[in-house]
């Protein structure tokens, strides 16, 4: 089973000169909280976001340095900002990624689920981050409210006496129900939810269950870059996915109790998100290729960094889990690539068998190559395409017959 993990930036605000981040945080259900953050950090996303255009942002789960990605995406264009954060800030994201299921969610200190804050207005932000004076509508809002309440009080005085039911008594028993209808929006401490029992309603939790096949091995990786698996296993590695023909390659390689690895691409994770679901809930491992497969040796620090970073990302808000393995386009790397994964604590893994699938395109050929060289202990490089698809059965039927264990690695 794993929890979606999305955090949904919908709004900055501030309340008691403290700063908050408004966040839909998504795990098996959806639920608002406001999260606690320093000055700086909420100052430096304000400047790269802008609420009034229509535009949805998703916040990073990784910090890098003192840096964070926020991604901002309307219709199908997506746009990763950076932005600085402190290390408070990343410790705070650290804990909440941690969690592993939605209840734990209230534990956090940082988070509160309800909050009367001041929005930080786009022509007014230097104002309000650094005003000391206190909120005149809020006073005017406080007697507003307690106008709403003398009211609400006759009237309930009125039907207690013509209609003899306690509904006085009832009204002061909940007083959270009666700030409800009176919307009371500033108070000295966060509002906590009633004691009283909820009208009972129903929520559908969805969870995805894994269906790792106990058939299906895995290898566990060691750390650096490898290329090989021990003799007796064979690794089928899938690049440049998902596509179209993701769902059907699974569907062959549960049949059959074998193992693979897929390489995605984050265009195509993009594009293709049922896909990456299906991979994960069937057991199956993700690396990361890259966000749109470029060409890393040839690459400046920067642009490796948020290739890997957005790649990951899309990957990862799918699963709920860390990407650990990556491939880099054309196997190209160079020492700034290394380092980069290793800081992003992924395994490099690379191959020792290329059939050349995505240049044949001939099903033949590809399992030609295969039997032609030695298999054992290889890590055979494939690409989603038609070809490989069709070729696959008997490419698996061959290997089992060297008695080689099919293995998925990790």
């Amino acid at each position: 089973m794993y929890h979606l993990k999305i955090l949904q930036l919908v709004g900055i605000r501030e309340y008691k000169h403290n700063y908050y981040l408004q966040v839909n945080v998504q795990f098996e259900k959806e639920e608002t909280f406001y999260w606690e953050v320093d000055q700086q950090t909420a100052t430096s996303l304000h400047e790269v976001t802008d609420f009034t255009k229509g535009y949805h942002y998703r916040l990073s789960l990784r910090t890098y340095l003192d840096k964070s990605t926020v991604t901002r995406t309307m219709l199908e264009q997506s746009n990763q900002l950076e932005f600085t954060c402190s290390d408070d800030y990343a410790c705070q994201l650290a804990r909440l990624k941690r969690i592993d299921c939605f209840d734990k969610v209230d534990t956090l200190p940082f988070l509160s689920k309800e909050l009367a804050f001041t929005p930080i207005e786009e022509n007014a932000q230097q104002a309000e981050l650094t005003s000391s004076e206190p909120q005149a509508p809020a006073k005017v809002k406080r007697k507003f409210s307690w106008l709403l309440a003398t009211a609400f009080a006759i009237i309930c005085a009125i039907i207690f006496t013509y209609t003899g039911h306690s509904i006085l008594t009832m009204a002061l028993a909940q007083p959270e129900k009666v700030a409800d209808k009176q919307e009371i929006t500033i108070e000295e401490t966060p509002l906590k939810e009633s004691i009283e029992p909820k009208p009972e309603t129903t929520i559908q939790e969805e969870t995805i269950t894994i269906d790792e096949n106990p058939a299906i091995p895995f290898f566990e990786l060691g750390d650096g870059t490898s290329h090989s698996v021990p003799e007796g296993k064979v690794a089928l590695t899938f690049d440049d996915g998902p596509s179209s023909f993701t769902k059907e390659i699974i569907d062959i390689l549960i049949d059959s109790d074998a193992g693979g690895t897929f390489f995605l691409v984050g265009s195509n994770v993009a594009k293709y998100p049922e896909n990456t679901e299906y991979i994960h809930k069937n057991g199956y491992s993700i690396g990361s290729h890259s966000m749109n497969h470029i060409n890393f040796a040839s690459s400046g620090a920067n642009t490796q960094q948020e290739e890997l970073l957005q790649s990951s990302e899309l990957i990862e808000a799918i699963t709920g889990e860390d990407v650990t393995l990556f491939r880099p386009p054309f196997g190209q790397m160079n020492n700034t690539t290394e380092q980069l994964t290793a800081d992003l604590g992924q395994r490099i893994i690379l191959w020792n068998n290329d059939p050349r699938d995505w240049q044949s395109r001939n099903a033949n050929k590809i399992i030609q190559h295969i039997k032609s060289t030695e298999v054992s202990g290889s890590i055979i490089l494939l690409h989603e395409t038609k070809a490989t698809l069709e070729a696959l059965p008997k490419i698996i039927a061959y290997l089992k017959e060297q008695n080689l264990e099919l293995v998925t690695l990790r």
